[in-house]
């Protein structure tokens, strides 16, 4: 959350820069177009890049051309976009959470709080004064050219000639001032305020009050009200000038207007003496009037407007199609963020020359890698996030070639990061090239098979023991993929829990807490997530599974089914065999229920049939690596 405001402090202030730049550039033109950029700087603050980002994100474009998406999601762009995102990888510089002082984040909030209660008090005050005055007020009776709808007031209290008022702007003006000015003078002032009133000034000025009082630490902030001040008024003497065409009188009612009453306290009351006087008067003496933007110009403001608008949204869809395919990760639990172009320091690929013998293993606990003697589907599965059937176009030799990698990541790499450096292994040793689209596919639903919503006799929530193991553990894991600590033992190594007997638990004894046996035809579970069934039963049934049981938390549960026309699970699924090598299931009981049937019988769910939108990953490209 921190690091979110600062990058949009950062990117406030140089959207600032750059509009002070334009005002630079058109300071000979009208004052309404210095206003106008000046007022985007200050809704910039309430606006901030990441939110049109995350518009963008909904589009995820995903035929960008390649120079593009490499310079959008480049690690130089992400750090002058967002430099104040959680730190790299470089364990020397990593801040974690428990080395943050606990009591600087409150004593932040607490002075925040602190200057925007006295901001919102004072306007409170100055509101009230103002308000005071157009109780005290009466309707002008003189003769003054107003447009109709607008209304004159007059009031003994008021500073000088001024519009209050939002929905509804009036004109206030001091008792009396029509005795000491002229008749050209008065109507100069007045037509002043008029063009304040059409122009809807004390609306654009009470939302930088807005701004003022929510950022009310940074510097910008009071000279971009600074800066709306002197061009709103500049604005509307441009406007006197051309449309009455008398500058002497027009300065001199400016003049006595000053010379007898003091400036408008408030900036949300726009009136004839605000900004600077003396150079205004200078100005409006040399009938100074603003020259009209010529067409490069208004190219240039089109481009520059269109530009603000379209780059984040198109950045934040690039993103997360890079996020989506693989091609960029971030750890969201630990706010550890990991470089798209981190690779492995040395990486061995080698075929498998006999590819009928038992499969090996996966050990990817960095900064060791070990993939042994495995179809390179796996590792593309596995690094695409995305079961077989929402991988399109791979060709058939990723299922039948083994292969045998040996990787080193470099030191003190999380493992979080151990996605991205799967991604790029298969792009540089395989030449992989994805893109993600959206395919209208058959999907199931998982529902409650019972009206009441009871689950089934073999589902049953976790004793509380075995939760409060669980959730250590995964405290542990989340800890060790943002870079803090060692990682989690295994089970049978030293300061781990005790090895789980494959073969009893493949016999049918009950898996030790947090385990679990998803074999076809064969599962049991204990401390497990019901997401985690979910991601087995779409390998099983070929089809995206939706979890619509409304069941959260960990869970026990058995299911015993006939694995006749199931597929068998893929490497996604959470199975004991992952880590310990391949594990020969016995036979499954040919005159058990079927899948469907054991898992309303025995569960208590349901899967049904439906179709939807389904994200894909389309393979464009992926070759049979050189051996080394």
């Amino acid at each position: 959350m921190t690091a979110a405001l600062f990058n949009h402090l950062w990117q406030a202030t140089l959207f600032t820069a750059a509009v002070a730049l334009l005002a630079l550039a058109f300071r000979r033109n009208r004052a309404r177009l210095r206003y106008g950029l000046w007022l985007a700087a200050s809704i910039k603050f309430l606006v901030p890049f990441a939110s049109l980002a995350a518009v963008g994100s909904l589009a995820q474009w995903q035929q960008v051309p390649a120079p593009i998406r490499s310079v959008v999601t480049s690690p130089a762009a992400r750090d002058f976009n967002a430099p104040f995102d959680a730190t790299w990888l470089d364990q020397t510089t990593m801040v974690t959470a428990t080395a943050q002082p606990q009591w600087i984040t409150p004593l932040l909030v607490g002075v925040w709080l602190c200057g925007f209660a006295a901001i919102l008090l004072r306007r409170v005050r100055q509101w009230r004064e103002v308000r005071a005055a157009v109780r005290a007020s009466t309707s002008f009776t003189g003769a003054a050219p107003v447009a109709a709808g607008i209304e004159i007031r007059t009031a003994p209290t008021v500073l000088a000639p001024g519009v209050v008022g939002l929905r509804r702007p009036v004109i206030l003006l001091p008792e009396g001032i029509d005795a000491y000015l002229t008749a050209d003078q008065f109507a100069a002032v007045v037509a002043h305020e008029v063009c304040h009133v059409r122009r809807r000034d004390n609306l654009t000025a009470a939302i930088h009050m807005a701004v003022e009082a929510v950022f009310w630490f940074h510097p910008m902030v009071w000279w971009i009200g600074a800066r709306l001040v002197a061009t709103r008024e500049q604005a509307c003497d441009e406007h006197v000038i051309a449309e009455t065409a008398e500058p002497i009188a027009y300065a001199e009612g400016i003049a006595g207007v000053c010379r007898r009453y003091v400036e408008t306290p408030l900036m949300s009351v726009a009136g004839v003496a605000g900004g600077d006087v003396k150079v205004r008067i200078d100005a409006i003496l040399a009938n100074r009037i603003g020259l009209r933007l010529t067409l490069p110009k208004r190219l240039v403001l089109a481009a520059v407007a269109a530009l603000s608008l379209t780059v984040p949204i198109v950045t934040g869809a690039i993103e997360a199609a890079a996020f989506a395919a693989g091609q960029q990760q971030v750890a969201p639990a630990s706010g550890t963020r990991i470089d798209p172009q981190l690779r492995f320091e040395v990486v061995s690929v080698k075929p498998v020359a006999d590819a009928s013998g038992p499969l090996g293993r996966f050990l990817p606990l960095l900064p060791r890698f070990e993939y042994s003697e495995l179809p390179i589907g796996w590792l593309l599965r596995s690094a695409l996030q995305k079961p077989d059937y929402q991988v399109i176009g791979a060709p058939r030799w990723i299922d039948t070639d083994r292969y045998t990698i040996m990787a080193k990541a470099p030191d003190g790499t999380p493992q979080a990061a151990l996605t991205t450096l799967m991604v790029n292994l298969l792009k540089d040793r395989f030449q992989l090239a994805t893109h993600l689209e959206t395919r209208e596919l058959l999907t199931f639903n998982l529902v409650m098979a019972r009206t009441d919503g009871r689950p089934g006799p073999s589902l049953t929530t976790t004793p509380a023991d075995c939760q409060a193991t669980v959730a250590e553990r995964n405290a542990a894991q989340k800890a060790f993929a943002a870079g803090r600590g060692a990682p989690p033992p295994l089970p049978g190594m030293p300061g781990g829990p005790p090895a789980p007997n494959l073969d009893a638990i493949l016999k049918g004894a009950t898996p030790p807490c947090g385990f679990g046996r998803f074999l076809t035809g064969n599962v049991a579970a204990s401390g497990q997530t019901i997401a985690q069934l979910v991601t087995t039963l779409s390998d099983w049934v070929g089809r995206p599974v939706i979890d619509k049981t409304g069941l959260t938390g960990l869970y026990d549960f058995t299911l015993k089914f006939s694995p006749e026309g199931v597929r068998a699970a893929g490497p996604m699924g959470p199975t004991l065999t992952l880590l310990q090598g391949q594990v020969q299931s016995p036979a499954a009981d040919p005159n058990a229920p079927s899948l469907f049937a054991a898992l309303e019988e025995q569960l208590g769910l349901k899967l049904e049939s439906s179709r939807g939108p389904v994200e894909v990953v389309v393979i464009d490209k992926l070759e049979r690596p050189t051996p080394d």
